[in-house]
C-alpha cells in the first residue's frame, strides 16, 4: 500500500476524532476543519520522508494537540457541554424523563467543573487512547494521566450518584 493510500485510509477512520478533539480544546469549527488537513498533511509529509509513525491515531491526536495549543495560546479552553444534547432516546413517562434530565445536568455540571486537563484526558480516554499515548499526546507522565482521570471519574461518579 502506497503513501497516499494509507494516509487516505486514516483519514477516512480518523477525520471526524480529530475534528471533534479540536472542538474540544476550543477551536472554532472553520479553524479546526483547516487544522484536521493540516494534521493530515503533515502525516502525509511524514511518512512521504519514509519517517515510521508507530501508532498514526496516537500521532494524529499529538499533532492535533499542538495545533490547538498554537492556536489558542498555551492552555486549550473547552467548549460547554450542551445540556439539551440527548444521552439516550427519551422515555414515554414524564417522571423518568425529569429524573433523568435532572441527572444528565449534574453530569454536565459534574464535567464543566473538572479541570481542562482532567476533562482533555478523559475525552482522549474515550477516544479509545492508552495512559502512554495520552501522555505523549499532552505531555504530561503516564502517571499524572492515571491521577487526572480517577479524579474526574470520582467526581462523575459522585454526581451520577447523588440523583
Amino acid at each position: 500500500m502506497n503513501v497516499h493510500d494509507r494516509v487516505e485510509d486514516i483519514y477516512v477512520a480518523e477525520r471526524n476524532h480529530i475534528y471533534a478533539y479540536l472542538l474540544l480544546c476550543g477551536v472554532a469549527p472553520q479553524r479546526a476543519q483547516e487544522l484536521v488537513q493540516d494534521t493530515f498533511l503533515k502525516l502525509f509529509q511524514k511518512l512521504s520522508k519514509e519517517e515510521a509513525v508507530d501508532n498514526p491515531r496516537a500521532w494524529l491526536y499529538r499533532v492535533a494537540y499542538h495545533f490547538a495549543l498554537r492556536h489558542r495560546g498555551r492552555e486549550p479552553v473547552f467548549d460547554e457541554i450542551d445540556p439539551a444534547a440527548p444521552f439516550r432516546e427519551p422515555g414515554p413517562d414524564p417522571e423518568s424523563e425529569l429524573l433523568e434530565r435532572e441527572r444528565r445536568q449534574a453530569l454536565v455540571t459534574a464535567v464543566r467543573d473538572l479541570s481542562p486537563q482532567q476533562r482533555n484526558c478523559l475525552h482522549l480516554r474515550v477516544q479509545g487512547l492508552r495512559y502512554r499515548e495520552i501522555a505523549e499526546t499532552i505531555g504530561i507522565s503516564t502517571s499524572a494521566v492515571g491521577e487526572f482521570l480517577r479524579r474526574a471519574v470520582v467526581r462523575l461518579k459522585e454526581a451520577i450518584d447523588a440523583y
